[in-house]
């Protein structure tokens, strides 16, 4: 429903707004459990109001956020309108809230940084795919996470090879191309399998509908480099690849006419294709980190891991998935005190680390527990040695 991006991700990592209020929780698509959603949101921000009054009570700019999100509670259009999960993130300079195709734990932290880790599976590598599905009589994009897959609606996208090129009489000069005669022309599909097949100007059309759809998804890409799927007939892919300047193209497509595949379909599809990349990444960081095991450059000690975060020094830190352990860091000394979530100057220590690592450009994965190196909680690969301290 809601694009999260890299960028976003950044700017929840850079802000300094403290504090920060962090809400997380599922939520129902579609069907009589969508009443479920508003319910679990207002016990949900009702926590955060009592987790702010505890440490930060004297915050009026976040109370008043936080009273205004509540007027969400009754918006009942805006509640039958959600995905898998949703993400809120509110302090003194932000009010974010992502729909996100991705299922989260109930969650609320008032801490001194927005804790970020859940959101973290999206943009890693078993997180977040797109899929271009692509016809002359339809364009869909579609974002899809391992376990879900939602349609987008970028308003800058063209619906179609006749409102990409802004023309109504197109039909007429490929009539040659059709499934049929002249009433046929509202079903028409592209077929063939090369170039020759196409005549010059039904290769310039096409070449010139890509060159829309690439700079429409340019602009709703940004800088982001999540992986697409081009979801279409064999011939047209080259032609794709050729017009698209996107650098997450996949270079192995969802071949066939998608036109006749539903969202769940190009789903199951377009995940065979992108999941041996994903893994590619994250089993080439771990081999990297059982072959530095020993070594200075390997981690797996909390209290390093996180001296290590402060310094810029780490490249690839390895996390378990919902694991949380509330402690106070003097970023003095780098000393460690395990304390209450609810403890004055709390951080939650993985989200921490988290954190530090990315903001200096560094890569964080979220692993289940049986993946971790030597099941520990963290782990970490270093760009260089840490000095003694």
């Amino acid at each position: 429903m809601d694009q999260f991006t890299r960028d976003d991700l950044k700017r929840l990592v850079e802000s300094s707004g403290e504090p920060a209020v962090s809400i997380y929780m599922p939520t129902h698509r579609a069907g009589r459990d969508v009443r479920e959603n508003a319910t679990r949101f207002k016990n949900l921000l009702k926590l955060a109001y009592e987790r702010v009054g505890d440490r930060f009570s004297d915050n009026q700019t976040l109370r008043a956020r936080l009273k205004e999100a509540a007027k969400l509670e009754n918006d009942d259009a805006w509640w039958q309108h959600q995905s898998d999960g949703l993400a809120m993130f509110f302090s003194g300079d932000h009010d974010d809230r992502y729909r996100v195709p991705l299922k989260f734990e109930e969650f609320v932290a008032a801490a001194r940084r927005f804790q970020v880790l859940p959101l973290v599976r999206l943009l890693q590598g078993d997180g977040r795919y797109y899929i271009l599905a692509v016809s002359q009589n339809r364009v869909r994009l579609l974002e899809g996470t391992h376990y879900a897959v939602e349609e987008l609606d970028p308003q800058q996208l063209p619906s179609n090879l006749r409102s990409a090129l802004n023309i109504d009489e197109y039909t007429s000069s490929l009539q040659q191309h059709s499934t049929g005669g002249p009433d046929a022309a509202g079903t028409m599909t592209f077929h063939g399998h090369g170039a020759a097949d196409m005549d010059v100007q039904k290769k310039d059309e096409i070449q010139q509908f890509f060159q829309r759809i690439d700079a429409a998804l340019g602009s709703y890409f940004g800088s982001e480099r999540t992986p697409l799927v081009f979801a279409g007939v064999d011939y047209l892919f080259p032609i794709f690849r050729d017009a698209c300047d996107y650098d997450g193209l996949v270079e192995r497509s969802v071949a066939g006419n998608p036109d006749d595949l539903t969202a769940e379909q190009l789903h199951q599809e377009a995940w065979e294709v992108v999941q041996p990349l994903f893994a590619q990444h994250q089993n080439a960081a771990l081999e990297r980190y059982k072959m530095e095991t020993g070594g200075d450059k390997a981690l797996a000690d909390l209290p390093d891991i996180l001296r290590a975060a402060r310094q810029g020094a780490i490249d690839t830190l390895f996390v378990a998935e919902n694991q949380r352990q509330w402690c106070v860091v003097d970023e003095q000394s780098g000393e460690v005190r395990t304390a209450g979530e609810n403890a004055d100057g709390a951080e939650e220590l993985l989200n921490y680390g988290a954190v530090g690592t990315l903001a200096s450009g560094g890569t964080v994965y979220c692993l289940p527990s049986e993946r971790m190196p030597d099941r520990k909680h963290a782990a970490a690969l270093l760009r260089f040695p840490l000095p003694s301290p």
